[in-house]
């Protein structure tokens, strides 16, 4: 079998079709065609078949096209270390995080590993935690800053970079905010009956942010709003003063003026949500680990409140 070929393959099924396929491939259709004719006669099967809906994959086709899409990946990625490399920029680094910490703190970080190191070409990619470990595991990030989740963590370390802990964010012009105020503090009895916005939805922790506020006996809850994959909806929604919000305190105390934010004191534990600092043992350079290490811990405390 030609790799490219299987390449060809994976992109008619993703494409939905040949002749959009070959559009993408830059090939004819006939030689597209009988490219694929032999693929099936080496690979014993149809490899899909045709409708007026387009192309639908076999069995076969699915398994050979997963090897397709690596091949194609394995070649993007080899053309990117050699377009770095002409840039003059000979390391890589390949970072994930969540979108609490991309909004208020990665670009410092990034300005700060990128003035250190000239050579550097950075990569800095926002997702849930989850799929974050994931690609880890698919070495296709080489560190990650995330909470524990609900996933297989095998082979990988785990630093510990920051202590936090959960606690309900509101406007300071929310009523809760305002009542706190005047009052000093909250029972766990204030925050029933509220309007919250999920955060965090599909992030897979160990408790959603819903289950843990159920767990400890807040009734009425309504979450009009979920969100994943990005915090700035989420503090601007805050910022308006309708709802409530359960989320970390360190990294919410650094936009709390910008976004006219209040920790509430709300007399309970909400339990932590301590950073981690994930990797591969056997496959980063561990100077890296220290590096962004310290990067990290040097902006947190620069930019404390007070």
């Amino acid at each position: 079998m030609e790799s490219k070929h299987l390449v060809q393959l994976a992109t008619i099924l993703d494409s939905g079709s040949i002749s959009a396929a070959a559009a993408r491939l830059n090939v004819t259709q006939p030689t597209l065609t009988r490219n694929i004719q032999t693929l099936e006669m080496q690979a014993g099967g149809p490899l899909f078949t045709r409708s007026r809906h387009g192309v639908r994959q076999t069995p076969l086709g699915a398994d050979l096209a997963r090897h397709g899409r690596a091949i194609a990946k394995a070649v993007w990625s080899a053309q990117q270390v050699a377009v770095r490399h002409g840039l003059g920029l000979k390391q890589e680094l390949r970072i994930g995080v969540g979108p609490l910490l991309a909004n208020n703190l990665m670009n410092e970080m990034a300005q700060d590993l990128m003035a250190e190191h000239d050579d550097l070409s950075l990569l800095i990619r926002v997702d849930t935690p989850y799929r974050m470990i994931e690609q880890i595991h698919d070495e296709e990030l080489d560190l990650v800053f995330s909470p524990k989740v609900q996933s297989q963590t095998r082979d990988l370390v785990c630093d510990l970079v920051l202590e936090d802990r959960l606690v309900v964010v509101a406007s300071s012009q929310h009523p809760l905010a305002i009542r706190a105020q005047q009052n000093g503090s909250l029972a766990l009895s204030d925050i029933n009956d509220q309007a919250w916005i999920n955060m965090g939805t599909y992030a897979r922790f160990e408790e959603s942010p819903v289950e843990r506020l159920q767990a400890m006996g807040v009734s009425g809850i309504r979450t009009p709003v979920a969100l994943s994959g990005d915090a700035a909806i989420t503090l601007k929604m805050l910022r308006e003063g309708r709802h409530l919000s359960l989320m970390p305190e360190k990294l919410t105390l650094r936009v709390e003026r910008d976004y006219n934010l209040m920790v509430l004191p709300v007399d309970a534990d909400f339990g932590r949500r301590d950073i981690f600092l994930w990797y591969r043992a056997e496959d980063l350079d561990r100077r890296w680990i220290q590096i962004v290490s310290q990067a990290f811990a040097r902006r947190m405390t620069d930019n404390e409140p007070g």
